[in-house]
Protein backbone atom coordinates (compact mmCIF):
# COMPACT_ATOMS: atom_id res chain seq x y z
CA UNK A 1 0.00 0.00 0.00
CA UNK A 2 1.27 3.06 -0.96
CA UNK A 3 1.95 6.39 1.14
CA UNK A 4 -1.12 7.95 -1.05
CA UNK A 5 -3.48 4.89 -0.09
CA UNK A 6 -3.87 6.21 3.84
CA UNK A 7 -2.34 5.73 6.66
CA UNK A 8 0.49 3.08 6.94
CA UNK A 9 0.66 0.10 10.14
CA UNK A 10 1.85 2.22 12.82
CA UNK A 11 1.02 5.60 12.20
CA UNK A 12 -2.19 6.73 13.63
CA UNK A 13 -5.33 7.55 11.48
CA UNK A 14 -5.93 11.05 12.68
CA UNK A 15 -9.46 11.11 11.99
CA UNK A 16 -9.74 8.26 14.25
CA UNK A 17 -11.07 10.52 17.21
CA UNK A 18 -8.18 9.29 20.10
CA UNK A 19 -10.29 10.66 22.89
CA UNK A 20 -12.70 7.87 22.40
CA UNK A 21 -9.96 5.62 22.97
CA UNK A 22 -8.99 7.46 26.46
CA UNK A 23 -12.50 6.97 27.39
CA UNK A 24 -12.85 3.22 26.64
CA UNK A 25 -9.90 2.69 28.95
CA UNK A 26 -11.75 4.65 31.76
CA UNK A 27 -12.97 3.05 34.62
CA UNK A 28 -17.12 3.10 35.59
CA UNK A 29 -16.97 6.21 38.42
CA UNK A 30 -19.91 4.04 39.97
CA UNK A 31 -18.39 1.14 40.01
CA UNK A 32 -15.01 2.28 40.78
CA UNK A 33 -16.54 4.19 44.06
CA UNK A 34 -18.37 0.95 45.47
CA UNK A 35 -15.44 -0.15 46.12
CA UNK A 36 -14.51 2.56 49.02
CA UNK A 37 -16.12 3.36 52.21
CA UNK A 38 -16.79 6.69 51.04
CA UNK A 39 -19.33 8.39 49.73
CA UNK A 40 -20.21 7.16 46.05
CA UNK A 41 -22.61 10.11 45.27
CA UNK A 42 -20.83 13.03 46.57
CA UNK A 43 -17.69 11.57 44.93
CA UNK A 44 -19.37 11.60 41.70
CA UNK A 45 -20.79 14.99 41.87
CA UNK A 46 -17.60 16.68 42.83
CA UNK A 47 -15.74 15.26 40.55
CA UNK A 48 -18.01 16.17 37.72
CA UNK A 49 -18.47 19.50 39.14
CA UNK A 50 -14.12 20.02 39.27
CA UNK A 51 -14.05 19.25 35.77
CA UNK A 52 -15.95 21.67 35.26
CA UNK A 53 -13.66 24.07 37.19
CA UNK A 54 -11.24 22.73 34.75
CA UNK A 55 -12.95 24.09 31.91
CA UNK A 56 -13.71 27.72 33.46
CA UNK A 57 -17.58 27.02 33.61
CA UNK A 58 -16.81 27.09 37.67
CA UNK A 59 -14.71 28.79 40.22
CA UNK A 60 -12.79 27.04 42.55
CA UNK A 61 -13.92 29.01 45.49
CA UNK A 62 -17.71 28.68 44.30
CA UNK A 63 -16.97 24.78 44.29
CA UNK A 64 -16.15 24.65 47.92
CA UNK A 65 -18.67 26.89 48.85
CA UNK A 66 -20.61 24.20 47.36
CA UNK A 67 -19.12 21.18 48.46
CA UNK A 68 -17.57 22.29 52.05
CA UNK A 69 -20.33 20.69 54.68
CA UNK A 70 -20.74 17.95 52.87
CA UNK A 71 -16.83 17.05 52.69
CA UNK A 72 -16.71 18.17 56.76
CA UNK A 73 -19.79 15.62 57.16
CA UNK A 74 -18.14 12.79 54.99
CA UNK A 75 -13.61 13.81 55.87
CA UNK A 76 -13.78 15.06 59.25
CA UNK A 77 -10.94 16.44 60.14
CA UNK A 78 -9.58 14.99 57.61
CA UNK A 79 -10.98 17.68 55.78
CA UNK A 80 -10.86 20.97 58.02
CA UNK A 81 -7.27 20.38 58.58
CA UNK A 82 -6.16 20.85 55.20
CA UNK A 83 -8.01 23.18 53.12
CA UNK A 84 -7.73 22.38 49.16
CA UNK A 85 -4.32 24.27 47.89
CA UNK A 86 -6.68 24.73 44.76
CA UNK A 87 -9.31 27.43 46.31
CA UNK A 88 -8.31 30.83 44.54
CA UNK A 89 -9.11 32.67 48.13
CA UNK A 90 -6.76 35.02 49.73
CA UNK A 91 -8.24 34.49 53.19
CA UNK A 92 -7.67 31.06 53.44
CA UNK A 93 -4.04 29.79 53.63
CA UNK A 94 -2.35 26.58 54.57
CA UNK A 95 -1.05 26.52 58.23
CA UNK A 96 2.50 26.73 58.60
CA UNK A 97 2.22 22.69 60.00
CA UNK A 98 -0.25 21.56 57.24
CA UNK A 99 2.55 23.59 54.93
CA UNK A 100 5.62 21.82 56.68
CA UNK A 101 3.99 18.33 55.52
CA UNK A 102 3.68 19.11 52.57
CA UNK A 103 6.84 20.42 51.95
CA UNK A 104 4.88 23.30 50.58
CA UNK A 105 4.97 27.62 51.27
CA UNK A 106 2.19 29.31 53.09
CA UNK A 107 0.25 31.54 51.59
CA UNK A 108 -2.47 31.90 49.98
CA UNK A 109 -4.28 29.07 48.24
CA UNK A 110 -4.17 30.33 44.81
CA UNK A 111 -0.69 30.65 45.35
CA UNK A 112 0.53 27.44 47.04
CA UNK A 113 3.62 25.32 45.18
CA UNK A 114 5.40 22.59 46.46
CA UNK A 115 9.26 22.86 45.69
CA UNK A 116 11.57 19.87 44.86
CA UNK A 117 13.94 18.67 47.47
CA UNK A 118 16.92 20.77 48.04
CA UNK A 119 18.97 18.37 46.76
CA UNK A 120 20.19 19.77 43.89
CA UNK A 121 18.95 21.78 41.12
CA UNK A 122 17.05 20.20 38.80
CA UNK A 123 17.67 20.56 35.30
CA UNK A 124 16.63 20.04 31.72
CA UNK A 125 16.54 16.73 30.82
CA UNK A 126 16.76 17.43 26.91
CA UNK A 127 19.98 19.52 27.46
CA UNK A 128 22.98 16.98 28.79
CA UNK A 129 22.61 18.79 32.17
CA UNK A 130 23.11 22.21 31.61
CA UNK A 131 21.37 23.80 34.99
CA UNK A 132 18.22 25.59 34.70
CA UNK A 133 17.96 27.11 37.95
CA UNK A 134 14.70 24.72 38.82
CA UNK A 135 12.44 26.99 36.84
CA UNK A 136 11.63 24.44 34.05
CA UNK A 137 7.88 23.69 33.80
CA UNK A 138 8.20 19.84 32.34
CA UNK A 139 6.98 18.80 29.60
CA UNK A 140 6.73 15.61 27.23
CA UNK A 141 5.90 15.22 23.51
CA UNK A 142 5.08 12.30 21.79
CA UNK A 143 5.02 11.97 18.48
CA UNK A 144 2.89 9.11 17.57
CA UNK A 145 4.49 8.81 13.90
CA UNK A 146 7.61 7.17 15.62
CA UNK A 147 5.74 4.99 18.47
CA UNK A 148 5.92 1.11 17.22
CA UNK A 149 3.48 0.04 19.96
CA UNK A 150 6.28 -2.19 21.73
CA UNK A 151 5.08 -1.23 25.31
CA UNK A 152 8.69 -0.64 26.39
CA UNK A 153 7.78 2.12 27.81
CA UNK A 154 5.53 0.38 30.19
CA UNK A 155 7.75 -1.85 31.23
CA UNK A 156 10.78 0.69 32.05
CA UNK A 157 7.96 2.33 33.99
CA UNK A 158 6.89 -0.61 36.45
CA UNK A 159 10.24 -1.72 36.80
CA UNK A 160 11.63 2.10 37.31
CA UNK A 161 8.40 3.11 39.98
CA UNK A 162 8.12 -0.43 41.43
CA UNK A 163 4.76 -0.54 40.45
CA UNK A 164 2.27 -3.47 41.55
CA UNK A 165 0.31 -5.39 40.08
CA UNK A 166 -2.67 -3.63 37.98
CA UNK A 167 -0.80 -0.51 38.66
CA UNK A 168 0.88 0.40 35.00
CA UNK A 169 1.48 4.53 34.90
CA UNK A 170 2.54 4.42 31.12
CA UNK A 171 -0.54 2.37 29.02
CA UNK A 172 0.17 2.21 25.19
CA UNK A 173 -4.13 2.13 23.46
CA UNK A 174 -4.07 0.44 20.55
CA UNK A 175 -6.34 0.49 18.38
CA UNK A 176 -6.32 -1.97 14.94
CA UNK A 177 -8.14 -0.37 11.57
CA UNK A 178 -9.20 -2.77 8.61
CA UNK A 179 -8.85 -6.41 7.32
CA UNK A 180 -5.68 -8.71 6.41
CA UNK A 181 -4.11 -7.58 4.19
CA UNK A 182 -4.89 -3.65 4.64
CA UNK A 183 -4.61 -3.41 8.27
CA UNK A 184 -3.40 -0.43 9.99
CA UNK A 185 -2.75 0.49 13.53
CA UNK A 186 -3.20 3.32 15.58
CA UNK A 187 -0.73 3.56 19.06
CA UNK A 188 -1.31 6.06 21.61
CA UNK A 189 0.91 6.14 24.66
CA UNK A 190 -0.89 8.21 27.65
CA UNK A 191 0.80 8.76 31.05
CA UNK A 192 -0.55 10.90 33.28
CA UNK A 193 -1.11 14.38 31.56
CA UNK A 194 0.53 16.50 34.00
CA UNK A 195 -2.38 19.05 33.58
CA UNK A 196 -1.90 22.60 34.10
CA UNK A 197 -5.82 22.38 35.68
CA UNK A 198 -5.81 19.51 37.14
CA UNK A 199 -9.26 18.27 38.65
CA UNK A 200 -7.81 16.06 40.34
CA UNK A 201 -6.01 18.59 42.74
CA UNK A 202 -9.44 19.78 42.79
CA UNK A 203 -11.18 17.43 43.91
CA UNK A 204 -9.15 16.19 47.05
CA UNK A 205 -10.47 17.06 50.11
CA UNK A 206 -7.57 16.70 52.03
CA UNK A 207 -4.61 18.19 49.72
CA UNK A 208 -2.63 15.49 48.78
CA UNK A 209 -2.47 15.73 45.37
CA UNK A 210 -1.54 19.37 44.63
CA UNK A 211 0.24 20.62 41.57
CA UNK A 212 4.18 22.01 41.76
CA UNK A 213 5.80 24.86 40.25
CA UNK A 214 7.60 22.93 37.63
CA UNK A 215 4.64 21.70 35.87
CA UNK A 216 4.10 17.88 38.05
CA UNK A 217 1.11 17.08 39.88
CA UNK A 218 1.92 15.19 43.17
CA UNK A 219 0.84 12.73 45.39
CA UNK A 220 1.58 12.97 49.33
CA UNK A 221 0.84 9.01 50.13
CA UNK A 222 1.15 10.38 53.95
CA UNK A 223 -1.92 12.69 53.31
CA UNK A 224 -3.97 10.41 51.05
CA UNK A 225 -6.77 8.60 52.28
CA UNK A 226 -7.70 6.50 49.37
CA UNK A 227 -11.14 7.36 48.75
CA UNK A 228 -10.59 7.68 44.73
CA UNK A 229 -12.46 10.63 44.03
CA UNK A 230 -9.10 11.93 41.95
CA UNK A 231 -9.53 8.74 40.05
CA UNK A 232 -12.66 9.18 38.37
CA UNK A 233 -11.98 13.10 38.44
CA UNK A 234 -9.25 12.46 36.11
CA UNK A 235 -10.50 12.77 32.30
CA UNK A 236 -7.57 10.36 31.20
CA UNK A 237 -7.82 7.30 33.47
CA UNK A 238 -4.03 8.13 34.85
CA UNK A 239 -4.38 7.44 38.50
CA UNK A 240 -4.75 3.75 39.99
CA UNK A 241 -5.25 2.45 43.81
CA UNK A 242 -2.50 0.64 45.03
CA UNK A 243 -4.13 -2.62 46.91
CA UNK A 244 -1.18 -3.78 48.54
CA UNK A 245 -0.37 -6.89 45.87
CA UNK A 246 3.31 -7.86 44.76
CA UNK A 247 5.05 -9.61 42.73
CA UNK A 248 6.04 -12.30 45.57
CA UNK A 249 4.79 -15.28 43.92
CA UNK A 250 6.94 -14.03 41.20
CA UNK A 251 9.95 -12.60 42.40
CA UNK A 252 11.14 -13.38 45.70
CA UNK A 253 11.19 -10.08 48.29
CA UNK A 254 9.34 -7.83 45.27
CA UNK A 255 6.96 -6.77 48.22
CA UNK A 256 9.57 -5.74 50.07
CA UNK A 257 11.04 -2.85 47.72
CA UNK A 258 10.07 0.47 48.16
CA UNK A 259 9.07 2.78 45.52
CA UNK A 260 11.34 5.73 44.47
CA UNK A 261 9.01 8.18 43.19
CA UNK A 262 9.73 11.87 44.01
CA UNK A 263 12.90 11.51 45.01
CA UNK A 264 11.83 10.18 48.27
CA UNK A 265 12.19 7.52 50.12
CA UNK A 266 9.21 6.56 51.60
CA UNK A 267 11.02 4.00 54.01
CA UNK A 268 8.60 1.49 55.30
CA UNK A 269 4.78 1.44 55.61
CA UNK A 270 2.40 -0.99 56.83
CA UNK A 271 3.46 -5.05 56.95
CA UNK A 272 6.25 -3.16 54.78
CA UNK A 273 4.70 -2.66 51.33
CA UNK A 274 4.47 0.71 49.70
CA UNK A 275 2.66 2.40 49.10
CA UNK A 276 -0.31 0.62 50.00
CA UNK A 277 -4.29 1.95 50.45
CA UNK A 278 -3.60 4.91 48.16
CA UNK A 279 -3.74 6.26 44.55
CA UNK A 280 -1.06 6.10 42.78
CA UNK A 281 0.07 7.98 39.01
CA UNK A 282 3.01 8.97 36.61
CA UNK A 283 5.08 11.92 38.13
CA UNK A 284 7.58 12.66 34.99
CA UNK A 285 10.22 10.35 37.10
CA UNK A 286 10.69 13.08 39.05
CA UNK A 287 13.66 11.42 41.20
CA UNK A 288 15.37 10.95 37.90
CA UNK A 289 14.66 14.42 36.55
CA UNK A 290 16.42 16.01 39.84
CA UNK A 291 19.18 13.90 38.99
CA UNK A 292 19.31 15.30 35.82
CA UNK A 293 18.16 12.23 33.75
CA UNK A 294 15.37 11.88 31.49
CA UNK A 295 12.30 9.83 32.82
CA UNK A 296 12.25 6.23 32.50
CA UNK A 297 9.57 5.75 29.45
CA UNK A 298 12.17 8.63 27.67
CA UNK A 299 15.33 6.28 27.94
CA UNK A 300 13.81 3.28 27.22
CA UNK A 301 11.58 4.40 24.00
CA UNK A 302 13.07 2.06 20.98
CA UNK A 303 11.80 4.26 18.61
CA UNK A 304 12.50 8.05 19.87
CA UNK A 305 9.30 8.56 19.90
CA UNK A 306 8.76 10.32 23.12
CA UNK A 307 10.55 13.73 24.14
CA UNK A 308 10.94 15.59 27.20
CA UNK A 309 12.22 18.96 28.16
CA UNK A 310 11.16 22.73 29.37
CA UNK A 311 8.06 24.13 27.90
CA UNK A 312 9.12 27.63 29.43
CA UNK A 313 12.13 27.59 27.37
CA UNK A 314 10.64 28.83 24.12
CA UNK A 315 14.55 27.25 22.49
CA UNK A 316 14.28 23.82 23.57
CA UNK A 317 13.08 21.32 21.50
CA UNK A 318 9.60 19.75 23.45
CA UNK A 319 8.55 23.78 22.96
CA UNK A 320 9.17 23.97 18.90
CA UNK A 321 7.36 20.65 18.90
CA UNK A 322 4.45 21.71 21.15
CA UNK A 323 4.00 24.71 19.30
CA UNK A 324 4.18 22.82 15.69
CA UNK A 325 1.18 22.19 13.57
CA UNK A 326 1.23 18.57 14.11
CA UNK A 327 0.78 19.01 18.17
CA UNK A 328 -2.53 18.40 19.75
CA UNK A 329 -3.10 17.91 23.34
CA UNK A 330 -5.90 14.73 24.72
CA UNK A 331 -9.61 16.02 25.16
CA UNK A 332 -8.58 19.46 24.66
CA UNK A 333 -12.09 20.52 25.37
CA UNK A 334 -11.89 19.86 28.86
CA UNK A 335 -10.25 22.55 29.82
CA UNK A 336 -6.94 20.64 31.50
CA UNK A 337 -4.69 21.96 29.73
CA UNK A 338 -1.73 18.77 29.39
CA UNK A 339 1.59 19.32 29.65
CA UNK A 340 1.93 16.60 27.66
CA UNK A 341 1.27 16.64 23.56
CA UNK A 342 1.10 14.42 20.65
CA UNK A 343 2.42 15.11 17.41
CA UNK A 344 -0.09 13.83 14.69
Amino acid sequence: MSSSDGPQPGVPDVGRDVDAMVDEETADAREELSKTDHNTDLGIAMAADAKRVSRGELSAEAYWERYDEAAEREFGDAYRETPNPSIESADQTIDAGVADSMSCSVGSMGSVACDLPADGDAVDAGTDGDETGGDERWGMVIDLEKCVGCDSCTVACKAENRTPPGVSYNVVMEEEHGEFPDVTRTNVPRPCMQCENPPCVQVCPVSATYKMDNGVVNVDYDRCIGCRYCMIACPYGARYFDFGENYDDEVAEAGEVTSPEYGVDRGEREDGESPVGNVRKCSFCTHRLERGEEPACVETCIGDARNMGDLDDPDSEVSEMADSSRAFQLKEHEGTDPNVYYLK
